[in-house]
């Protein structure tokens, strides 16, 4: 069995238990960009329409900072700010792999379905993504935020939490629990950098005040996006 393969049946074991119908693809993917901790993340924002943000064209001026939040359930979370002087907007998307050995309508869809109970989101965007042995089908959807979030709030509330690194990680931080934990990627111009914090779940211990944080912000605004729970009547 993979590593991905592997963290598939962990994702899948703390899903909803319930299936569905079968959905229709797109066009096969190539695979995302070979650095381990974008392994699934590049073939998900592809999937939602996008350029990974390492490879992007950004107009003069802009800014944009993607924060991604992959823990141990699904979904998982990917804020996305785009900044051009005081102009802060934002969304969050929601994101899911679902692997399979044989063909791509053999993958679960026990996720969809629980993303579709629970949470109030646009339409779910579909891809076939392989990557070395690995098969899985990305699955994107936005989330619909209740309220007006304070975009340039949270974005500065971020950073404070995230420092600027290297894009070049040592070799003790390539590691499969990269996988895990809050990615923070900004590019401005040509400038792109990428920092990555271990949480609460990781597999090793969080960044102190940092990790966590980040993880609360996320966790929050995810929350705003749920559907009410329902009231049983007697």
């Amino acid at each position: 069995m993979s590593r991905l393969t592997f963290a598939a049946s962990i994702l899948l074991a703390v899903s909803s238990s319930s299936y569905a119908q079968q959905a229709s693809f797109v066009a096969n993917d190539t695979g995302p960009a070979p650095e381990l901790i974008f392994e699934t993340k590049d073939a998900a924002v592809v999937t939602a329409g996008l350029a990974p943000l390492s490879k992007a064209d950004l107009r003069k001026g802009d800014r944009e900072v993607r924060i991604w939040y992959s823990g141990f359930g699904n979904p998982q979370y990917l804020v996305i700010i785009r900044q051009n002087g005081a102009n802060v907007t934002g969304r969050l998307m929601l994101w899911w792999d679902q692997y399979y050995e044989s063909t791509p309508s053999s993958a679960d869809v026990r996720v969809d379905n629980f993303v579709r109970r629970n949470f109030d989101c646009g339409p779910i965007s579909k891809r076939d993504s392989h990557f070395g042995e690995d098969r899985w089908i990305s699955s994107t959807c936005e989330a619909k935020l209740k309220g007006a979030p304070d975009w340039k709030a949270f974005l500065s509330e971020a950073e404070a939490h995230a420092l600027p690194q290297s894009t070049a990680a040592s070799a003790d931080d390539q590691t499969d629990d990269q996988n895990w934990g809050i990615t923070v990627e900004r590019k401005s111009g040509a400038n792109y950098g990428v920092s990555h914090y271990r949480t609460a779940l990781s597999f090793a211990a969080p960044e102190p005040g940092r990790g966590p944080k980040l993880q609360d912000m996320m966790n929050a605004l995810a929350a705003s996006a749920k559907h009410a729970p329902v009231v049983a009547q007697h």
